[in-house]
């Protein structure tokens, strides 16, 4: 059975999900810090079943904090137009994910250091409850475990705002520094270019560090501390790499899609094909969105009758209104996206240097009157369907179609 994730509930009007990911990375934080930390930072030691509970309540806090640092970008990317998708707690913290892009720099980087500087604001309210509770001068066990608990959550959320702000994409200091180089260069796709190189190199230093980790940890016999730790930045330098190249790769993708607008179809050789008739960039649809959450959020904005299903820039499949009317209404919170759509095949999609009339051909063959456009590296640029195509034909002057 495929884990889904599933939406908690809402804020300002923006679904919380949580990943199938994260639930186990929330029980190892609370064996971790009742565990290690309470033990550490209070004596006498307490019962387990008091570490327990005091630690359920700092990995509350915890995540309560990741929620607000991602809460920040999506209110701040608000007020500069841009709709939320939703906000995603997951194995690796969280991410507010947007609907479109940020219009200029300044805008990109306002939304990139809004997560930061909530951080850090919390980092100091928990600290000054921790200097409260100190000047308190109580020595007790239920004092210490409080003062143990604040300066837990004032060093973490100080780690979460000072690891951000490293200068590599995906992280928050990366895009703050895309931001100032696309501002000085005019240039984003250069400035994602520079920022994605410093996240691999990122990723690399941490993987290597988590390498080292691992075989000290091995050799001191210390398992569960050190070693737990050396997986944890293996796993957090791969994801960055991924994420920071899947990154690079979006942008590209939507610059190539700008300049092919921007060309007004003067480019001699895409005439006759695909690319010149196509409507571009392509509305695509994730296959773990819900039924619910696309009905919501995309449908709401785009009214199409057909949408492309990709995964970073991957198509999946196509997702048919008319298919989706047969689902129950009940059903949309439960289904995904992935489950009621065609999956990929041949039929389904179109190269972009593909002719007109060969287009025309798969149009009717594939019975939906619907194709998505990808390139030669089989990634999504746009789409087409049969109405758009013969306005675009009969529009265009008969020589550029031969």
């Amino acid at each position: 059975m495929r884990l889904k994730q599933f939406q908690l509930g809402s804020v300002f009007g923006i679904p919380l999900i949580i990943d199938y990911s994260w639930p186990p990375i929330a029980l190892l934080h609370v064996w971790f810090v009742s565990r290690f930390w309470l033990v550490a930072e209070v004596q006498p030691p307490l019962p387990l079943w008091h570490n327990l509970i005091i630690g359920s309540v700092i990995t509350a806090v915890f995540f309560a904090s990741v929620l607000i640092h991602e809460l920040s970008h999506a209110l701040v990317a608000r007020t500069d137009g841009i709709r939320i998708q939703d906000i995603q707690l997951h194995i690796f913290g969280g991410w507010a994910r947007l609907i479109g892009e940020p219009p200029t720099p300044m805008a990109e980087l306002r939304i990139a250091v809004a997560g930061p500087v909530s951080s850090f604001l919390l980092a100091a309210f928990f600290w000054l409850w921790l200097l409260i509770v100190e000047r308190l001068g109580d020595e007790s066990t239920a004092a210490q475990a409080a003062s143990a608990s604040f300066l837990y959550l004032t060093a973490a959320n100080f780690f979460l705002a000072t690891f951000n702000l490293l200068p590599g994409l995906p992280l928050d200091g990366g895009r703050a520094l895309r931001a100032i180089l696309w501002q000085r260069r005019k240039d984003i796709l250069s400035a994602t270019r520079t920022t994605m190189k410093l996240g691999v190199w990122l990723a690399y230093l941490l993987i290597s560090y988590g390498v080292l980790q691992l075989t000290s940890s091995v050799m001191r016999g210390k398992f569960w501390q050190d070693f737990t730790a050396a997986v944890w930045l293996l796993v957090l330098g791969v994801f960055l790499k991924s994420a920071a190249e899947n990154d690079y790769r979006y942008r590209e993708r939507h610059s190539a899609s700008e300049r092919m607008r921007q060309d007004d179809g003067n480019l001699p050789d895409m005439s006759g094909t695909v690319g010149a008739v196509m409507r571009s960039p392509a509305v695509s649809v994730s296959p773990e969105l819900s039924v619910a959450e696309f009905i919501d959020q995309i449908l709401a904005a785009h009214h199409h009758t057909h949408f492309p299903v990709a995964r970073d820039g991957r198509l999946h499949g196509v997702l048919s209104l008319e298919r989706l009317r047969e689902e129950p209404r009940e059903k949309w919170k439960r289904l995904t996206v992935g489950e009621v759509m065609k999956p990929i095949d041949e039929s389904l999609f179109i190269t972009v240097r593909a002719s007109v009339d060969h287009a025309r051909r798969k149009l009717k063959m594939n019975n939906l009157g619907f194709l998505a456009v990808i390139d030669q590296d089989g990634l999504l640029i746009g789409h087409l369907n049969a109405k758009d195509l013969e306005e675009a034909v009969s529009t265009t002057p008969s020589k550029s179609l031969r």
